[in-house]
């Protein structure tokens, strides 16, 4: 019977499981999402990682039975970094080092970032990828693009470029509380956004975009969007505006560091980036480019804990081959 790899992972909105046999057959893949009081626009670290410890127990209860268990593959830090830390990690790490010692099987700490590389690539179709790409991660933490090199286990990665004050699910998540929308709002946006023709859009319209090189700024846009329903312009127009500028801004950055970097992937992963307006507008922006744009659907894009079950199986398989 295939020996199976656990893959936690507890961001600082969604508590994750995942359950990989050594076919990359993906056996079970669950999250919660965290609670955030109406009208807020976040969590402290310490309500997170109490949900956490009360979400896990319930997404372990679920994982099928009479499977063996051979690697346990865990989110230790946001960043494959040294001094990379968040204390929202260590309900996840606790947890796997605990169930890892108690089963004595082998155990593999990796970063988040990591996590949503190895969940995209697998998500895309699992893409050939060069030995180095660009990735990027866009998501209410994080909003970096980088260049990334294969390991035989997770990634080695470059921050390349980067937001300069708010992340691309931060400005995302504000405007959708100004609307009224629940938190996170990513979802909601998209719903309202869609409800707009793009072409009817007065072209006077628009939210537009900060660059410092090939780095960006968000909360421009953030202030910009503000004033347009101050004025009475329909949210749908607005949040169709906020998407495209996000859109827009990413499409310029990959442009600028084409010029700096010899890459011909860009791999996309991030809750922010499992939106469809976004994916539409950058890859009509990048088109004459001629990259390789790999996409992941909302589940692999999103927070989960996919990626850490591939890599702990990849670890599985690598510690097999090297007896």
């Amino acid at each position: 019977m295939s020996a199976l790899s656990l893959g936690i992972d507890t961001s600082n909105y969604t508590t994750s499981v995942a359950l990989v046999d050594e076919n990359e057959n993906m056996i079970y893949n669950k999250g919660i999402l965290l609670e955030v009081k109406s009208g807020e626009k976040g969590l402290r670290q310490s309500d997170a990682l109490f949900q956490h410890v009360h979400h896990l127990p319930l997404l372990l209860q679920d994982l099928p039975r009479g499977r063996e268990i051979e690697v346990i593959c865990y989110s230790e830090r946001p960043r494959p970094l040294l001094d990379s830390y968040m204390p929202v990690f260590r309900s996840g790490e606790s947890l796997a080092r605990s169930l890892a010692g108690v089963l004595g099987v082998e155990r593999l700490a990796v970063s988040h970032q990591e996590n949503h590389i190895r969940a995209a690539i697998y998500g895309s179709g699992s893409p050939e990828l060069a030995a180095t790409f660009a990735a990027v991660h866009f998501s209410g933490g994080t909003s970096e693009i980088l260049l990334v090199k294969k390991k035989t286990i997770g990634f080695d990665c470059e921050i390349v470029a980067q937001t300069r004050d708010l992340n691309a699910g931060q400005l995302v998540d504000r405007v959708g509380v100004l609307m009224g929308c629940a938190f996170p709002a990513g979802k909601a946006l998209e719903a309202l956004a869609n409800r707009v023709d793009p072409d009817s859009i007065d072209s006077k319209l628009i939210i537009s975009t900060t660059m410092d090189g090939v780095d960006f700024h968000f909360s421009g846009q953030e202030n910009q969007a503000q004033r347009l329903l101050e004025a009475g312009t329909d949210q749908a127009v607005v949040a169709f505006l906020v998407l495209k500028s996000i859109a827009k801004t990413l499409s310029k950055a990959i442009s600028g560091l084409l010029k700096k970097y010899s890459f011909q992937s860009v791999l996309f992963s991030g809750g922010v980036m499992s939106n469809l307006i976004i994916k539409k507008i950058v890859e009509h922006e990048l088109s004459p480019a001629g990259l390789n744009l790999y996409f992941s659907p909302g589940e692999y894009s999103r927070d989960n804990a996919a990626g850490n079950a591939l890599m702990g199986m990849d670890y599985y398989k690598s510690m097999r081959c090297g007896r």
